[in-house]
């Protein structure tokens, strides 16, 4: 296995980005999910139907939904023959996807802004202190989610459901990809950034909210380009 740790999933005991009640499906879903988030399934290692099952104590079946959803993530990839393995990081893909998000999530911000309101407000806030308390006990993956969920705000302000779809199918693999060649980002300037944001959005100073935004996205792009220029050989192990 790798050596990787993941508990199993025991009855009523389901972890994941929401709060809402899950189903075993959704739950093996989330661990499988987080597991290569958190570089605990390693990019390109190969994946067994079984091996996952015995690990974490599921049947076959839901392991082999979720990998099939996972897929659709663009966090695993079927190959011939069937085989699965964790999708490798492509620093160049990853550098096209920093480019559309930004575009995308931009747009989002546009079109959201004026429609963000007193609740929406005590969204932000509160993504904010998520953010501020998960870099108190250095939990890297509970700043992305509050980041996440920042900018999420936004883009579901905007009504368009389509929009929301296209940024939230990709929150995993960027989250990976900070975790595992960005995690400079989580810090300190990355909070004052957000706060940044937030101060000049209650401001109305939609413009300066942009320009931080642009400031983000941009160092992702740079991260993921100076990754291709690093880059090591992918891992060939089992699962």
């Amino acid at each position: 296995m790798g050596g990787w740790m993941l508990d199993q999933i025991g009855d009523g005991e389901f972890a994941g980005w929401g709060a809402s009640p899950l189903t075993l499906r959704q739950a093996v879903i989330e661990r499988l999910r987080d597991a290569i988030i958190l570089g605990m399934l390693k990019p390109g290692e190969l994946l067994r139907d079984t091996a996952l099952a015995n690990r974490l104590g599921v049947s076959a079946t839901p392991i082999r939904e979720a990998l099939g959803d996972l897929a659709a993530e663009g966090l695993i990839e079927i190959e011939a023959r069937r085989l699965k393995r964790v999708t490798p990081i492509d620093s160049k893909a990853m550098a096209d996807l920093f480019l559309v998000q930004g575009e995308l999530w931009r747009l989002g911000y546009v079109w959201g802004m004026p429609k963000v309101g007193r609740a929406g407000q005590s969204e932000l806030e509160a993504a904010i202190s998520h953010y501020r308390v998960a870099l108190s006990k250095d939990d890297a993956l509970g700043a992305i989610r509050a980041g996440h969920a920042f900018h999420t705000v936004f883009i579901t302000a905007s009504g368009n459901g389509e929009l929301l779809r296209s940024t939230l199918d990709r929150r995993s693999l960027i989250a990976r990809f900070i975790l595992l060649h960005g995690r400079e980002t989580l810090s300190e300037n990355g909070l004052q950034l957000h706060e940044a944001m937030l101060g000049a959005f209650r401001e109305g100073a939609y413009p300066e909210v942009l320009s931080h935004l642009d400031r983000l996205t941009r160092r992702l792009f740079q991260l993921a380009t100076a990754a291709g220029s690093t880059a090591k050989p992918q891992s060939k192990k089992v699962a």
